[in-house]
């Protein structure tokens, strides 16, 4: 009898754990989860989407409450509860209150998040099949609140972009929201700094192909791949059409894209974006750092500077050398060609010369760089540099404010073209620094061409130096 008995109480018992393991399509007041005991809280009827526990990446004991895409390769977040406040992995639980609360509590006890709801035991939580998270009395569809209205950095078909709302990059420095003036922006939140840079502020809304006098202010990506807005911006996906699994989401980057899902592999296709030239993008390569066009983009820093962080473009880069005023004569200009750095003008001027516009930064001990546009005499000395662009068809150049010492003193072999290092000993590179500085002299100051070839001479005791390179 017994050994009847036994192997369906075992079996039944398994069976019971195993279901209080298994995520629910809707949950009751009551509920809970331990984030050590599952991480999936809820699934929606259809499986298109999950919630609950998501790590916060790998080898990480930290842990978000979460919506993600089921299926997709990388189980992608569309919605976070507690964005920059990840709980512990051990201990942290998803509670679903008496009084109709969901509340997300750390491993201490401490309240990290709260749905703030309290309709009593008939309410209930319902991840539906559109990836909004529900709370809502079980008697009626009233909802008593949804996540749909607070995004964080997705928006999902039927999810509607208002007034009150706003999308935040994971990084926390760019956003998508509406403007007082009803039109839909992308902002750059830095640490010291903030800047609209889409649509362009060069423009106004008429001449970027929006309109001000809609004030709904509403924004919705439809089911066909169609995201419309109130002031009159819209983008349609590439493979626009039904029966696609579609987003929005503002990218760590500061563009905002559409993404399509491969229902095949799991893996997703931008199918628009916002932004079509990404160095227009504020903030994208941090304080004093330049971004120029090469095979899409890329960061770099202005002579005289280096990265903040060799990890993190968005930090930007800092001066390598001290920052103090002097006398103007012991400082100098390196050109950057087609450069320029957007915005935070220290003066502007008209029809002066570049000597004149030179002049101005050399005299004041804010300024860090100009820019100059010969053709119109237009001068624009710099403070803070910010959004700094190299492109082609820009007609001005920037010019980087150095000491002199700096050229003289910089760290001799950092400045040599890697492909020849190697080919020249220190004493050479310290001599022809010393030479490119002298170039830099007022026009009566400086060496003649048969002075600089024999102090070239004097020291190409190999016979390595090769004034086609210098």
């Amino acid at each position: 009898m017994h050994r009847f008995i036994y192997p369906i109480f075992f079996s039944f018992l398994s069976l019971l754990l195993s279901s209080r393991a298994s995520p629910w399509q809707a949950i009751s007041t009551g509920s809970s989860l331990k984030v050590d005991h599952g991480k999936t809280f809820l699934i929606s009827p259809d499986t298109t989407f999950s919630c609950g526990f998501y790590s916060s990446g790998a080898g990480t004991n930290a842990y978000y409450f979460s919506i993600w895409f089921t299926h997709a390769a990388d189980k992608t977040v569309v919605w976070t509860a507690n964005p920059g406040s990840p709980v512990n992995g051990h201990g942290s639980e998803i509670s679903f209150t008496p009084d109709g609360n969901l509340i997300l509590t750390d491993v201490n006890g401490s309240t990290v998040w709260e749905s703030r709801t309290s309709w009593g035991k008939s309410t209930t939580a319902d991840l539906l099949n559109n990836g909004n998270l529900v709370i809502r009395d079980s008697s009626d569809s009233d909802k008593e609140w949804q996540s749909f209205d607070s995004p964080t950095d997705t928006l999902l078909p039927s999810q509607s972009l208002t007034r009150e709302t706003k999308l935040v990059s994971q990084s926390g420095n760019h956003r998508l929201y509406f403007d007082n003036d009803n039109v839909l922006r992308l902002l750059y939140n830095g640490p010291d700094i903030t800047s609209i840079y889409w649509p362009s502020p060069d423009y106004n809304a008429l001449q970027n192909g929006r309109t001000r006098f809609n004030s709904s202010k509403i924004a919705v990506l439809d089911d066909e791949g169609n995201f419309l807005s109130s002031d009159g911006f819209k983008m349609t996906a590439s493979d626009s059409g039904f029966r696609v699994k579609r987003r929005i989401t503002i990218d760590s980057d500061g563009n905002f894209r559409m993404y399509s899902l491969n229902a095949s592999n799991g893996n997703w296709t931008v199918t628009g974006e916002a932004v079509l030239q990404m160095c227009y993008i504020h903030g994208l390569c941090g304080k004093n750092g330049i971004c120029e066009y090469s095979k899409g983009f890329r960061c770099t820093c202005p002579p005289g500077y280096e990265m903040a962080d060799p990890m993190n473009w968005s930090k930007g880069c800092r001066p390598r050398f001290k920052i103090n005023c002097g006398n103007p004569q012991d400082f100098t200009f390196i050109k950057i060609p087609h450069g320029d750095f957007y915005g935070f003008d220290l003066t502007s001027n008209k029809s002066i010369s570049f000597e004149e516009c030179k002049q101005i930064c050399l005299d004041r001990c804010l300024c860090s760089s100009f820019t100059y546009k010969a053709g119109e005499g237009l001068c624009y000395t710099k403070e803070l540099l910010y959004n700094g662009q190299v492109y082609p068809y820009f007609p001005g150049h920037n010019y980087i404010k150095l000491p002199k010492k700096k050229l003289a003193q910089e760290d001799d072999m950092d400045i040599v073209d890697a492909r020849l290092k190697g080919r020249f000993n220190q004493e050479q590179v310290i001599v022809m620094v010393k030479i490119a500085v002298s170039c830099l002299e007022e026009r009566s100051k400086r060496p003649t061409m048969d002075q600089i070839a024999k102090d070239l001479m004097a020291y190409d005791d190999d016979e390595d130096i090769h004034p086609a390179y210098f």
